[in-house]
């Protein structure tokens, strides 16, 4: 008799703490609007159904076989009408969600590392945004690379979405870095063909009513970047540069804009640029990595002052290995501070005939690189 007292006393300790468990359980839901991804709404889904309570998904206009695909996952599914407008199309999709975090990706993505962090949520209290790393493949060079971004995608309940394209959170909450690690192919060339002008007639349209609003001019720069319209390009980063320097995304601009430079031929601007901004991007290996190839082009392009600008190369690109992959700033591509600078230093002793430099350089590239198709992701990791 004793000893059924005592079970049953365990017994009921057990039911209280699973019910006091419960209670402080917070939901999370996965929240995502789509069209025709097809191709990839199962690699999304997948990655990330075991670990949220719900999908959200909002469809506006697949003509594919997206929907199909997305009903093994058990979504629940919301259709309307795409109105060149991101924000209105994502806070639709977030007035569906009733979780008190909503994880917000875009079906091109998908989780590659930190299922623990997004468990850990369960336990927290929806009080701050938190950060996740975009790494984006993007093809250069005839290889593939990859970029980091920091970007604010796990949003308390009630969060909204302002701006129709490149849209952001609008919050009052302090943001914590999170270990979660997303990947993104949505940049690279066969992608990137179905989405030529979109973007760029909605961010155009958006200047009409903010003409010197400075993120509308950069990402407008950026988008015609990306579809190699560097001209265009130059005038609205030269609109948007003036800005605080602790704007994450600044970096990024100069870095764009010296390349633009670069493939205009506008050197003395890119000289300018230089000078004017190595004060602030003197621990940034993505700096020193553009200047190195920038000042390739001019040394060809200037041939009466090669002999000034061709040792240049070499400590820029030398400096942008003495500091390593920073992950302190936005939009960083991967390997401009080790491997990717460690090829075109080998390139530039082969140039120069330093055949034995040359060989190093080489070594020290394939044994880096290495590592990375070994799997270690020894340069994608989160610090």
């Amino acid at each position: 008799m004793k000893f059924s007292v005592i079970y049953c006393s365990k017994l009921q300790f057990v039911i209280e703490l699973e019910e006091y468990k419960n209670i402080d359980m917070y939901s999370i839901n996965l929240v995502l609007i789509v069209k025709n991804e097809s191709r990839c709404i199962d690699r999304c889904l997948s990655s990330f159904r075991e670990f949220v309570d719900e999908i959200i998904l909002v469809d506006t206009g697949s003509t594919d076989d997206t929907l199909n695909k997305s009903l093994q996952y058990d979504p629940i599914i919301y259709q309307i009408t795409w109105a060149d407008d991101f924000s209105l199309a994502r806070n639709y999709a977030l007035e569906k969600s009733q979780a008190d975090w909503n994880i917000v990706v875009d079906a091109d993505e998908w989780l590659m590392s930190g299922a623990s962090h997004i468990h850990t949520l369960k336990n927290c209290s929806a009080n701050f945004v938190g950060l996740i790393n975009i790494v984006n493949q993007f093809e250069g060079n005839q290889q593939l690379n990859f970029s980091i971004s920091s970007l604010p995608r796990v949003l308390p309940k009630g969060v909204r979405y302002e701006g129709k394209v490149h849209e952001q959170p609008v919050h009052v909450y302090p943001i914590r870095n999170l270990e979660i690690q997303i990947g993104h192919d949505g940049y690279q060339a066969s992608q990137r063909a179905n989405k030529i002008g979109r973007n760029e007639k909605i961010l155009r349209s958006e200047l009409v009513n903010f003409p010197n609003d400075s993120y509308t001019n950069y990402q407008l720069g950026k988008q015609l970047t990306s579809d190699k319209n560097f001209e265009a390009a130059i005038v609205f980063f030269e609109t948007a540069k003036n800005v605080n320097l602790t704007l994450p995304w600044r970096h990024d601009l100069v870095v764009r804009l010296l390349f633009c430079y670069k493939n205009q031929k506008r050197f003395i601007e890119g000289f300018l640029l230089i000078e004017n901004e190595e004060k602030n991007y003197w621990n940034s290996p993505d700096f020193y990595f553009v200047c190195g190839d920038f000042l390739i082009d001019a040394a060809l392009y200037l041939p009466e002052y090669s002999s000034k600008l061709i040792p240049l190369i070499e400590i820029n690109f030398l400096k942008a290995r003495e500091i390593g992959e920073n992950s302190n700033f936005d939009d960083r591509v991967i390997g401009r501070g080790s491997f990717l600078a460690a090829y075109n230093l080998y390139a530039y002793y082969l140039s120069i005939g330093k055949d034995e430099a040359a060989k190093i350089y080489l070594n020290i590239y394939e044994e880096e690189i290495k590592s990375i198709g070994h799997g270690h992701n020894s340069f994608l990791k989160i610090d």
